[in-house]
């Protein structure tokens, strides 16, 4: 059984990435019905990443997306507000 509660999935196609953005109901474990959960959790299937270990503990994570999975992710604003309207 699993404890994952999907917020956003999109399963991998031949010219995109896949992913999953989750919430784990085991990081509410415990706390109040009104506290929100502290972290969510994004899984992406087929992007190109560049991993750095950090000295002082940690790493730095570098990870190339298309502009359309950002755009779905809610990185980026959609593609009409993108550009100025003239």
């Amino acid at each position: 059984m699993s404890t994952k509660v999907t917020i956003k999935h999109r399963a991998r196609a031949a010219t995109s990435p896949g992913f999953h953005l989750y919430d784990d109901v085991l990081d509410s474990f415990g706390k109040e019905d009104d506290e929100p959960s502290t972290s969510v959790y994004l899984r992406l299937v087929g992007v190109a990443v560049q991993l750095e270990t950090l000295g002082d503990g940690g790493a730095s994570v570098t990870i190339t997306l298309p502009s359309e999975t950002a755009r779905e992710l809610g990185l980026l604003p959609p593609k009409s507000s993108a550009r100025g309207s003239n």
